[in-house]
This record gives C-alpha cells, structure tokens and sequence, in this order.
C-alpha cells in the first residue's frame, strides 16, 4: 500500500518529509503540485485535479492519498471519482464547499499586495496564484462525498479556526470516518507538528489496515 501526499498553497513536497521520517513504511509519494507548470499556464483547481489523476492513473498498486489544505481539496476530488486502487484518504485542513467569499477576497488582496519573487519559490506566479485562489469559489463537493464509503480520517489542528468547523462537519458527511483534532495545532500541520501527524495517520493505518505499526 502506497501513501501518497499533496502539498497545500505555499509549500512544496518536502514540506513532507519530517512527517514521511516518522512514519513506519517507506512505499510514500509526495507529489509536487507546481513542478511541471509552465508561467503562461492557466492554474485552477480543475487543472490539478487533472495533473494528479494523470500521475494516480500510472499506479499499478493500492493506494492512500493525504493531503494538507489545498491539497486536501484534491483528495476530497480524487476520492469521489471512486478510483479503484485509492483505499482510503487522509484529509489535513479541508475545506469542501467554497470557503466564505469575505475570507476568499481578504485572501485575494494578501496575495496581490505579495512581492512578486515571493512565489519564485513556488514555481508559480502571482497571477497563476491568484487564478487558483479564485477558482475554489466554485468548489461544491458536499453531496458526492457522502456517497464515499472508503476509510478516511479528517485531521485538524485545534488552532486552526477558519477550517475547523468544515472539518467536523466532514467527518460527519463522510461514511467510515474518523475525526482527530491535534492540540495546539495550526493549519500547517506537516510543519508545525509533524510527529503528530505521523502518529495519527499511523493510528489510521493500524486500525484500517493492519499495519504492523509502531510510534
């Protein structure tokens, strides 16, 4: 079984490796959101999704997605297209109805009061960025996911106000899931708290898939 694990708005891949370290596999993927995006690019929501099922669609072997903020959203959009191999998701800081539009335009004028070489690390422009900031206006995924029926686990950090409430009202929405609220936790929690996070996506594992699992 593969662990695979999306990155959110603001970091990359090796946002994931403190978490990746503590785990007790190493058959782990972190994908990189940003690296094969060209500047001229049109980026929304939709063009991931469809960048990440085109890497998914490669695998020849079962599979559990996790992600982090945006990347959570990806999960949640990969796991209501009932994907065979995909046996379970991992959901850190998901939101998945269009977040409240004053958050969405505060976001918004953050992001154009950026410097511009502040997304050269990203692979991205401030204007792609923005793009995909405004896309999630469209997301609605609340009726779909209740007919999701694989194991999931909706991990939040107690700190992190703007996504804790969507986050138990998706545990609730979705069958066969768990909720875990990490304490004194904030919304990055594969930086933040890392051993943590290990600990709970173990916890899942074992008790989902009889992984022979220690912390």
């Amino acid at each position: 079984m593969k662990l695979i694990f999306l990155h959110g708005l603001g970091q990359s891949a090796d946002d994931w490796r403190d978490v990746i370290n503590k785990l007790p596999t190493a058959n782990t993927l972190a994908i990189s959101l940003f690296s094969d995006i060209s500047h001229t690019d049109s980026v929304n929501l939709n063009m991931l999704n469809k960048n990440v099922s085109a890497i998914l669609d490669d695998l020849k072997e079962p599979y559990i997605l996790c992600g982090l903020s945006l990347g959570s959203v990806l999960v949640l959009q990969q796991a209501i297209r009932k994907k065979p191999l995909l046996k379970g998701i991992i959901v850190s800081a998901g939101q998945f109805e269009s977040p409240n539009k004053t958050l969405l335009t505060i976001q918004n004028l953050i992001f154009r009061l950026m410097p511009k070489k502040s997304f050269h690390n990203l692979n991205v422009t401030k204007r792609q960025i923005i793009e995909l900031v405004n896309s999630l206006r469209y997301l609605k995924l609340k009726d779909e996911l209740s007919k999701v029926t694989i194991p999931s686990l909706i991990i939040c950090g107690s700190k992190d106000w703007i996504n804790l409430s969507a986050s138990k009202q998706l545990s609730k929405i979705m069958n066969q899931s768990s909720l875990k609220i990490i304490s004194k936790g904030g919304h990055e929690l594969n930086r933040e708290q890392p051993g943590e996070f290990a600990k709970a996506i173990n916890d899942f594992l074992t008790a989902n898939y009889q992984f022979p699992a220690k912390m």
